[in-house]
């Protein structure tokens, strides 16, 4: 079921709606799923805060996060859906392990973004249409499913060292304009950068995938 509280709360701001970020922690720490959209988050986001666990839904829709978000060491039984968000500090998700659903999809990445560490059970994993003005790192992280940053545009360095996809990697028509590492890279399926643009020659050094480039 999804809580819709915070957003009745908010709703008297005449301007976008407020919610502060501790308020969505003691939410999730009750175990109550989330559905958040329009909303600016205020003050550092530490999903840590809720506990070890969080098995509720997570969706945040065209929300700006105004402080850091973090989680670090937890597991996430429930989906962690991010769509078309607006990051405006540092994002750090590291050593976590997902069973539901993840999506970052047309997401905005002001500072660096860190999704590091990663055990991802997801059929798919979206990081498409994404915009990364910082350095954007998935490294070493297994995702067993498929793994998406197509249509993406990474302005600074871009990472997917020790990465495994069991699925396929589609990065086609992304845009590298930093330096990229796909070293040691292993992608049991297929594994597409078609149209893909890189502004300096890409790292796939001790690579395990037979990479799709430009026709």
């Amino acid at each position: 079921m999804w809580f819709f509280i915070l957003l009745l709360i908010t709703a008297c701001n005449a301007e976008q709606p407020v919610v502060k970020a501790d308020e969505i922690t003691k939410i999730l720490a009750s175990g109550k799923s989330l559905q958040i959209k329009n909303t600016i988050i205020d003050g550092n986001l530490d999903f840590g805060k809720a506990g070890n666990r969080i098995d509720a839904d997570i969706l945040f829709e065209k929300c700006i996060f105004k402080g850091d978000v973090k989680a670090e060491n937890l597991r996430f039984y429930g989906s962690m859906i991010f769509l078309g968000n607006e990051f405006q500090k540092e994002t750090d998700f590291q050593n976590i392990s997902v069973f539901g659903s993840m999506n970052f999809s047309k997401s905005v990445f002001k500072g660096k973004a860190a999704f590091t560490n990663m055990t991802v059970w997801a059929k798919n994993s979206y990081f498409s249409e994404v915009k990364a003005n910082n350095r954007f790192s998935l490294d070493a992280s297994d995702f067993h499913g498929n793994l998406s940053i197509m249509d993406s545009e990474f302005a600074s360095q871009f990472s997917l060292q020790e990465v495994f996809v069991l699925g396929n990697l589609q990065g086609s028509n992304a845009k590298f304009e930093g330096s990229t590492d796909f070293a040691m890279l292993n992608v049991l399926r297929r594994t597409m950068f078609k149209y893909a643009k890189f502004k300096n020659k890409p790292d796939f050094s001790a690579a395990k995938a037979t990479v799709e480039l430009n026709p």
